[in-house]
């Protein structure tokens, strides 16, 4: 691989939503802009405290943005090359297409949008103008993961049979006290649509296989809130093939915890992230462990393109989205973690909630269901 190609000029990138969830895409601007790639040039929040949390994680020489609490006020002033969406889910559709409209490519954090309709829309509104879209699917992005789903692919392990994923995402009462969307149905979508998502993501892209049935469990047991905190459920995938989930935010908010285990016929991946470490296992059945090896030639390509610096960026997976998104950008192809990984997650997700409502077996993609549905379940 190739040292990354230092760039005419850097790509002038906004960020729109200064809270919590764009503190890991301003890290990695941040590792870009002083390589030359990016320069962040907007920051848009409505409150005013949020962009000054944002301008503190700066460091002093790197240039100060220019602030705004208007979205469309800053955008007739100026232009700019990339945004970054990072605000609650709710808001996610109506500032895509103005970004989108404003001829920009996008990053979006999940969920892409809480409603299929409008996810196609920004997916096919990206398409006409010829731009780029990229979903906040993470996972995806750690060093080495791209590489595991090659191997399965490869046949490397024989037909997958199964996948399970755990999401023990924990957090306390005043979490969910931040804000009035948090914790509800439709501006958040509770445990499964926040939290879980990221797994189902990852296992069905490992998996590699389009889901035709969901069956779930939903649960409201320790929080203050109007959706679900706890998730227990099943996909059914083409080939009769099956994924597995258990996610909750009821457990120890100190110790955030992620796992996963695909067993195929001949081999086993196993994978968890708690509290921040990693631990990674791929084995053919009887065979020698291959997971150092994937990871090292991973990271390897990693220092290569990017250079030694990158090692203290390996626990921040949108690095790695950025890296990723700046060649699909020159190359002209999709990212990684393209609009259709946030539709296709959403939608895997939207069934699962139906099936929790309905008590039962429903197809997918669902028919009929939107998660204003949700409304009053645990009433």
């Amino acid at each position: 691989m190739k040292k990354r190609p230092r760039p005419d000029r850097p790509l002038a990138v906004l960020m729109i939503g200064c809270g919590r969830a764009s503190r890991a895409h301003l890290k990695a601007i941040n590792y870009f802009e002083k390589k030359g790639c990016f320069r962040l040039e907007g920051l848009v929040d409505r409150d005013p405290r949020m962009i000054q949390e944002a301008l503190a994680t700066r460091k002093n020489r790197l240039p100060k943005p220019e602030l705004s609490d208007n979205l469309t006020d800053l955008l007739q002033k100026r232009s700019f090359d990339l945004a970054v969406i990072a605000t609650p889910p709710l808001t996610h559709f109506d500032l895509a297409m103005e970004v989108l409209g404003a001829g920009m490519h996008l990053v979006v954090e999940k969920p892409l949008t809480l409603d299929l309709g409008q996810a196609d829309r920004i997916i096919e509104t990206a398409s006409e103008k010829n731009k780029r879209l990229a979903v906040g699917m993470k996972y995806r992005y750690f060093p080495g993961v791209a590489q595991i789903r090659s191997l399965v692919q490869s046949g490397l392990f024989g037909k997958v049979l199964y996948g399970t994923t755990t999401v023990r995402w924990g957090h306390d009462q005043a979490y969910y006290d931040q804000a009035d969307w948090f914790g509800s149905w439709q501006a958040e979508g509770g445990a499964l649509m926040n939290q879980s998502i990221h797994g189902l993501d990852l296992m069905a892209w490992l998996m590699d296989a389009r889901p035709v049935e969901a069956t779930a469990v939903l649960a409201r047991q320790s929080h203050q809130m109007e959706a679900a905190d706890l998730v227990a459920g099943m996909l059914t995938l083409e080939n009769q093939t099956f994924l597995l989930l258990e996610g909750t935010t009821n457990t120890d908010p100190s110790c955030h915890e992620a796992s996963f285990f695909l067993r195929c016929e001949q081999g086993t991946i196993r994978a968890s992230f708690t509290k921040g470490k990693q631990a990674v296992s791929v084995k053919r059945d009887g065979g020698k462990e291959l997971a150092p090896r994937i990871l090292f030639a991973a990271i390897r390509n990693h220092i290569r393109r990017e250079g030694l610096g990158v090692l203290r960026q390996i626990g921040n997976p949108y690095t790695f989205l950025y890296a990723d998104l700046m060649d699909a950008i020159r190359e002209g192809r999709q990212p990684l973690a393209p609009g259709e990984a946030g539709r296709d997650s959403l939608s895997s997700a939207l069934s699962m909630l139906q099936a929790g409502k309905e008590k039962r077996t429903v197809v997918c993609p669902p028919q009929g269901f939107k998660i204003e549905d949700m409304a009053g379940f645990f009433d």
